[in-house]
């Protein structure tokens, strides 16, 4: 089984670059051998900013990818984190081909032949700290991060002994 968990996010503001902090805690740790992955696995661990269909290329050739990403709450509590199946996100159709929903992106990829996740999964975190130019994650957010990290290892346990 071939894996990629893709941190995503923006660096430049603050928390939304969440995804990308967690992927190099846990890119650290699994060389450092303090994160035990199965060999049998091939899992890669990329950190990335963009989004729509640029994310094609980077999942093309993967079983499953576990998305580490920020989500937005009227009422965030920050480094509140919500496991999501791909199967459950809407198909909401963006302005353009550049802002393509997950599930939009993944239909693309298959309509057009392309060997794409069979699998998805999201570890959405919720921020509060979205908008605002500035680099470096809140208080919060940092104090988060170990539990994210660790909620992300258990779900890589889970998909490997699948």
């Amino acid at each position: 089984m071939k894996i990629l968990v893709l941190g995503l996010g923006n660096e430049l503001y603050g928390d939304d670059g969440v995804g990308i902090h967690v992927v190099r805690r846990i890119r650290q740790e699994a060389e450092s051998s303090r994160v035990r992955i199965d060999e049998s696995c091939d899992i890669d661990f990329v950190e990335c900013s963009l989004t729509g269909l640029a994310l094609l290329d980077i999942i093309v050739g993967y079983d499953t990818v576990v998305i580490v990403d920020t989500i937005k709450n009227p009422e965030p509590e920050p480094g509140k984190i919500r496991l999501l199946d791909g199967k459950e996100l809407r198909h909401i159709p963006g302005p353009s081909p550049h802002y393509v929903s997950i599930p939009q992106m993944i239909e693309i990829g298959k309509t057009i032949g392309l060997k794409v996740p069979s699998q998805i999964k999201i570890i959405a975190v919720e921020a509060k700290n979205l908008y605002n130019l500035g680099e470096g994650l809140t208080p919060e957010m940092e104090r988060a991060i170990p539990r994210i990290v660790q909620e992300l290892k258990t779900l890589l346990v889970r998909l490997q002994t699948q």
